[in-house]
């Protein structure tokens, strides 16, 4: 009695496991679909229902010399129709067109292997031909690399399983000419290697020539104030002047590259030497000015960008 209620306490409810069944079965991927069913039939206790083993019982009995129904057939028939929801459940609706009209668990699992696990040989050959015409083009080498693997597994699945050899050629053969070099060295490499591992390098080397490719430039040190005649104190959120403020004196103009008052850097009138002779301190910065402002008194003036707060900006009184 207490196997048959552990028994019984394992077997979980129609609704929760249909809820575990992930895959729908269509024309490529059978084999996943096989293999994501079977393990919940037999948790159940049903796969007897679809492997053949566990047959309807009669429809009869004869108990003290009487012929009556008998009691296990109804038994067996709901749990043969809990079997048959979830095969449907399961289906797309490419593959429910091929058990319309089939009533067991049983019929229905011998229509979808027989229409999917087709060995013949124009199937055969069928598959090989798409594993030969299969490339990369643009889509990243992770999705081209599940395309290739749906093959296998239907091949596979038919009896026909390809070789890890003949799977690394074609897939080498279907990468696009920026992977030459990562095809290259995989050719010449003597080292024994499985599919698996090889989809993992060429989605290594994807991100690697990526990161060459994509690499963004620098920020900008400087932002530009087309009118310096004045610069007012923008002060947070608020953007208040300071004009009209408490009477605080404006600093006087500084460069920072002579270091005298009076100027800014932009308008020294030693900027062209200083960019020759200023110290190893003062040699990037001058050569800044020098080369990428090329202003005169009249035009843009270059701020360092810090990054504060608080800016320094141009204002017209």
């Amino acid at each position: 009695m207490a196997s048959t209620s552990n028994t019984s306490d394992s077997v979980l409810s129609l609704n929760t496991v249909m809820h575990l069944i992930t895959i729908r079965l269509s024309s490529s991927n059978y084999l996943l679909w096989k293999n994501q069913l079977l393990p919940l039939l037999t948790y159940q206790n049903l796969v007897g229902h679809v492997d053949g083993s566990s047959l309807p019982p009669a429809a009869t009995i004869t108990k003290d010399g009487k012929t009556e129904p008998n009691p296990a057939l109804p038994t067996w028939h709901a749990a043969d129709q809990r079997v048959v929801i979830l095969l449907q459940a399961s289906l797309t609706e490419e593959a429910f067109s091929k058990i319309v009209g089939l009533g067991t668990a049983r019929q229905i699992w011998v229509a979808l292997e027989a229409a999917y696990s087709n060995s013949s040989v124009e199937r055969v050959q069928n598959l090989h031909d798409q594993l030969r015409l299969l490339s990369k083009g643009s889509t990243p080498v992770s999705e081209f690399g599940r395309k290739f693997k749906s093959i296998f597994d239907q091949l596979t699945a038919i009896g026909q399983p390809v070789d890890e050899h003949v799977k690394i050629h074609w897939f080498l053969c279907g990468l696009d000419a920026t992977f030459e070099t990562f095809s290259t060295a995989i050719r010449a490499s003597c080292s024994p290697l499985n599919f698996r591992d090889l989809l993992t390098q060429a989605e290594g080397h994807e991100l690697f020539l990526k990161s060459l490719h994509d690499s963004s430039p620098p920020p900008v040190a400087f932002s530009a104030v087309t009118d310096p005649k004045s610069i007012t104190l923008n002060r947070g959120r608020g953007g208040r002047s300071s004009r009209g403020g408490r009477g605080r004196g404006r600093r006087p103009p500084h460069c920072q590259l002579c270091r005298i008052n009076g100027h800014f850097a932009n308008a020294c009138p030693n900027l062209a030497s200083l960019a020759t002779r200023a110290p190893s301190m003062d040699l990037d910065l001058a050569k800044a000015f020098n080369a990428q402002c090329h202003v005169t008194s009249a035009g843009p003036c270059w701020y360092v960008d810090s990054g504060a707060s608080d800016h320094m900006t141009s204002s017209s009184t």
